[in-house]
């Protein structure tokens, strides 16, 4: 008989529960798809440039989807522990011992996560294949179809499984100490919210984190990198939700302002507990859509108009032979064009390939002495968003120690590779002193164009002139090292095909390239060849950040629509009360899409303020690096806000909308 009443009272009340369904379900649909991007990027990264940038953006939405996965999990099953409660109640009362009550409790929860698991599972399975099916389509060059491997859905399951064993084990041990009358009466627990001023110590280590997320942030580790971002969101919702409890007692000192909003303030002052795993997922998710992902997406824009940086159409590393010389002539005169060798040597660093140039060429390049001695060198960090010439106070070789670094001269070979590569552990680079070089200076420059895909590679080093002179002789020996650097400059009705004469001349001619270097690097690069590819990354990174944006504001909707759907009765009693009370239905409608908006909206505020922060951070950090945006880079950020907001707002108002239907539609029914 019991077991019949418990089938038809939850039979009966599916709908009501159905909220945590639906967030459990978008929790493992969510950790499964960015995990699953992660692992096929992962696999792939070792072939493609755009990929390894693509991952480390990845790297850092999995943190945070994590923790909103998490805080979505917890949320939706304390609140449906809330919405069975009192028939948890009912089956007490009707003779179900204790210790059967607790049984049955887990196996029900253990029921419904499994339906929502499974069901999460499916969803996520079908979207991160229509998104790779996408990618693929648009960037057949970087993404090729490949399986998600079985370790991703055993971890989701994991993860998702230990979220529901605390959430039941704290449950039923609160149970058992607190017995089941307080159980029953959990709903009229008054909620508890920082009132001291002495809670204030939590800003101020909300304020530290923010600090040392700062210092994080332009750390040599990746680790570091991503932490930071974790660093500022656990700082903002420190003083969020201390400083949000401080000021609502402020706010409650001052009675005629208390008064005349305290309907639209009672969501804050009456659920306040309850609120706070609501403003982790807002703000999580809000903070890296409006700051790291805006940010990055600031930084790339625009994608056109760079060809005005590239002073040549071609450069070309060669040995300098007479035939090289011969065919650079013939090839000008034949298509109108001026070439120029310049004496340079290869220089090989932490996994990149370098251009060593004499302090007789920097100074004929750039008009400015050097005057090196010895083992002394100017650092020239390629970068054409700058001031040329500007001093680099971050960055360049941030591996080298009290201002000195090791350089191996030559290409890089398998020999260098060994000796110096970023993942050896070879302990030689930090004392040999033998290949240890002072830098004078690290500055940026664009002497013959931006031909890289990291930090590092095709910078310029600048030697004195009798220590290049020395190597040029020694390396000139070896056949495969170039020892001249050829600049063509063509007009553009005959660059094309003179390019093409070139890449041919130097396939056949040319030095060979050894492809050891973390990123792609050659002897030959065709200017508009390697445009074309690097806009299609930047359209693939772009295309990426708008893609994690979205998905970051579609979640915090959900959340929005779960949190609605799971105080509907609340809501409900709410206005029966205030009709009571003699309240208008239209003052009724602002007071509930206030209740229902105000955390998202609190939150969205909150993330703006530090994406500000986050934005002149980054733009300080990036100008010691040499790097300079101008305000071009803020109009970005405020077009991206703007729309951002709209959508949000959008979005915010079909929720709000649904639920005040729902309410009334609930009111006639009675």
């Amino acid at each position: 008989m019991l077991t019949k009443i418990i089938y038809k009272n939850f039979r009966s009340n599916f709908k009501n529960y159905v909220a945590f369904f639906i967030g459990n379900m978008m929790g493992v649909t969510e950790f499964f798809v960015f995990w699953g991007l992660y692992s096929i990027v992962k696999n792939m990264s070792a072939n493609s440039v755009m990929l390894e940038d693509t991952l480390e953006e990845i790297i850092i939405s999995v943190s945070v989807i994590t923790i909103f996965s998490t805080a979505l999990m917890v949320y939706s099953m304390l609140n449906y522990i809330k919405k069975r409660i009192a028939d948890y109640s009912l089956f007490y009362i009707l003779g179900m011992k204790k210790q059967k009550l607790y049984v049955f409790v887990f196996s029900e929860y253990l029921a419904g996560w499994m339906v929502s698991l499974l069901i999460g599972l499916g969803i996520g399975r079908g979207i991160l294949y229509l998104i790779q099916q996408i990618w693929h389509k648009l960037f057949p060059t970087y993404i090729s179809l490949c399986s998600v491997g079985t370790e991703i859905y055993f971890n989701t399951c994991k993860i998702s499984f230990f979220i529901m064993l605390a959430v039941v084990f704290v449950l039923l041990i609160w149970a058992d100490n607190s017995g089941i009358s307080r159980m029953i009466a959990g709903n009229e627990i008054k909620e508890k919210r920082p009132k001291s001023i002495y809670w204030s110590i939590c800003i101020v280590i909300g304020g530290g984190l923010l600090i040392l997320g700062y210092w994080s942030y332009p750390n040599n580790t990746f680790t570091g990198y991503v932490l930071s971002h974790v660093e500022w969101i656990m700082g903002g919702f420190l003083i969020l939700i201390f400083g949000g409890g401080i000021l609502l007692e402020i706010i409650h000192s001052h009675l005629k302002f208390y008064l005349k909003n305290l309907l639209k303030l009672n969501q804050l002052y009456s659920k306040y507990q309850t609120n706070v795993l609501v403003l982790l997922m807002f703000l999580s998710l809000h903070f890296i859509a409006l700051s790291y992902c805006t940010a990055n997406v600031c930084e790339l824009l625009p994608i056109n108009g760079h060809e005005k940086y590239y002073p040549y159409q071609a450069i070309w590393m060669n040995r300098g032979e007479k035939g090289d010389i011969s065919f650079s002539e013939t090839l000008s005169h034949s298509y109108n064009g001026k070439y120029e060798n310049i004496p340079m040597i290869r220089v090989s660093s932490y996994g990149n390939e370098l251009i060593g140039i004499s302090e007789n060429t920097y100074k004929k390049l750039t008009g400015k002495s050097a005057d090196l001695k010895n083992e002394e060198i100017i650092y020239i960090v390629n970068e054409y968003k700058n001031h040329s010439g500007a001093n680099v106070t971050r960055g360049g070789f941030e591996y080298g120690r009290n201002g000195f670094t090791w350089l191996a001269m030559g290409s890089y070979i398998n020999k260098l590779k060994k000796y110096v590569d970023p993942s050896s552990n070879h302990p030689l680079p930090n004392h040999d002193t033998d290949h240890l070089y002072k830098i004078r200076e690290t500055v940026t420059g664009n002497l013959f164009g931006y031909y890289k895909m990291n930090d590092e590679a095709e910078n310029v080093v600048v030697f004195s002139n009798k220590y290049f002179s020395r190597q040029y002789k020694i390396l000139s020996k070896k056949e495969y090292e170039p020892n001249t650097l050829t600049l063509f400059a063509f007009p553009n009705e005959s660059k094309e095909k003179a390019t093409a004469k070139i890449k041919k001349y130097a396939k056949i001619h040319g030095p060979n390239d050894f492809e050891l270097t973390d990123t792609p690097q050659s002897t030959l690069y065709i200017t508009d060849e390697f445009l074309k590819t690097v806009k299609k990354g930047d359209i693939f990174k772009i295309t990426n950040k708008i893609f994690i944006i979205i998905a970051l504001l579609i979640s915090s909707i959900f959340v929005s629509a779960i949190k609605a759907a799971s105080d509907l009765q609340y809501y409900r009693k709410e206005k029966e009360f205030l009709q009571c009370m003699g309240i208008h239905e239209k003052i009724w409608k602002k007071i509930f899409d206030v209740e229902i908006q105000i955390l998202s909206w609190i939150s969205l505020i909150t993330a703006t303020i530090l994406s500000a922060a986050y934005m002149i951070m980054n733009i300080h950090i990036e100008s010691e690096r040499g790097v300079i945006y101008g305000y071009k880079i803020w109009i970005y950020w405020l077009v991206i806000l703007c729309l951002y907001w709209f959508m949000h707002y959008i979005l915010q108002r079909i929720v709000t909308r649904y639920a005040r239907k729902n309410v009334e539609r609930q009111e006639k029914r009675k």
